[in-house]
């Protein structure tokens, strides 16, 4: 990355305001709730042992709360009458801050109790291997976070061990016919080695690790990206690029390129006037 562009995770206050945009101006939590909603029911349904009374869940770069939220409320509404805890991985303090805000808001009824790790995945491995501890989950998910590790083979490996009999382990992640894939080959990882854009089949292949696919369409509006000053497509920007203040540190040669590369075909789509960016994921379950 050039000496003037910093990657946006330098600035928290700047990243969280950039993924804030991002899930107003995309449909990727939509898509997400959709898929817990008719598809999550049936896959929790067996996890478990017969008249087990707590299941263990654990959430992996959780975020603020919400999506865990519906994935815990379908797996109560699979298993009535079983208690859940649930625990919790995630870096950012103020990302686990509005997360308890949830808890208190809409937990209250629920049998359902939390344990809060401020750190990251890697951290949390390491420090379960100092205690020497291997607590057992029947359900964790990894949702948008293996972009941030440092082997993407060693994360799932670590994390499938810690599946209980009949466990299972979701990932929800980019999919290869999303168009951050191409734009990321072959424009942003010029300028940037963050957060690249692995195919996490071909890694789950060579695993031999038995999984399914789920694909799950989503659209991102990027039309405002586009008019130079607008403060909504500045932040866009920064978040497709993962550099903060990406239009006022990069040149402006590489700005026009990056715009050009995002109207593509393979990237976006124009619709009544708007520019709309392929967003689409892939929801990959894997077993015990």
């Amino acid at each position: 990355m050039g000496t003037s562009m910093k990657a946006l995770y330098s600035d928290i206050g700047l990243c969280i305001k950039s993924f804030k945009l991002f899930l107003e101006c995309s449909t990727e939590h939509q898509c997400m709730k959709k898929f817990i909603d008719e598809n999550l029911p049936d896959i929790v349904s067996s996890i478990g042992k017969n008249g087990v009374p707590c299941l263990n869940v654990l959430g992996v770069g959780s975020g603020s709360g919400e999506i865990d939220f519906e994935i815990l409320g379908r797996i109560q509404s699979k298993h009535p009458g079983v208690s859940i805890h649930n625990e919790v991985v995630e870096p950012n303090l103020h990302q686990i801050s509005k997360y308890k805000g949830l808890v208190k808001e809409k937990g209250e009824d629920l049998n359902i109790s939390f344990t809060w790790n401020q750190m990251s995945s890697e951290e949390f491995k390491k420090q379960n291997k100092e205690r020497k501890e291997s607590k057992k989950f029947d359900f964790i998910h990894m949702i948008q976070m293996l972009y941030f590790v440092d082997s993407i083979h060693d994360t799932i490996k670590y994390f499938h061990s810690l599946l209980e009999t009949n466990g299972k382990l979701l990932i929800i992640h980019t999919s290869d016919d999303s168009g951050f894939h191409p734009l990321w080959k072959n424009v942003i990882s010029r300028f940037s080695n963050d957060h690249l854009l692995p195919d996490v089949r071909m890694v789950l292949d060579e695993m031999k690790m038995k999984y399914r696919i789920y694909k799950l369409a989503s659209d991102l509006n990027v039309t405002e990206c586009f008019t130079e000053g607008n403060e909504n497509g500045e932040r866009m920007l920064d978040f497709i690029t993962q550099v903060a203040h990406f239009r006022k540190t990069a040149p402006a040669d590489l700005t026009a390129e990056l715009l050009r590369y995002i109207r593509q075909p393979q990237c976006s789509r124009e619709e009544n006037g708007r520019i709309i960016f392929i967003n689409n994921l892939h929801a990959i379950v894997i077993e015990y």
